[in-house]
């Protein structure tokens, strides 16, 4: 997963492409948006995301959206992401 925080807001999401999934989103190291911070880019085929809604505005997978990470601030102002638990069965 991946933060960003953009106009006083912070927006988390898996880093994982729509257009291929299991691909991750970040073309250099901690570099997940583009030359003005104005969008989310995916190193794959330049897919430009929205940064408030992860809704794809340009690029091969127009249209869909960026898995969201459901976060919450703690009382000292840590950032928290909100994992469900999900249950595995081994086919024993």
């Amino acid at each position: 997963m991946f933060l960003v925080k953009h106009e006083g807001m912070v927006h988390g999401y898996r880093n994982d492409c729509p257009h291929w999934p299991g691909s991750p989103m970040v073309w250099r190291r901690d570099g997940y948006l583009n030359r003005d911070a104005t969008r989310i880019v995916c190193s794959g085929h330049a897919a430009e995301f929205e940064i408030a809604s992860g809704r794809c505005t340009l690029g091969p997978c127009l249209g869909r959206s960026l898995t969201p990470v459901r976060l919450e601030i703690d009382a000292q102002g840590w950032v928290l992401a909100v994992i469900d638990a999900v249950e595995t069965t081994h086919g024993d």
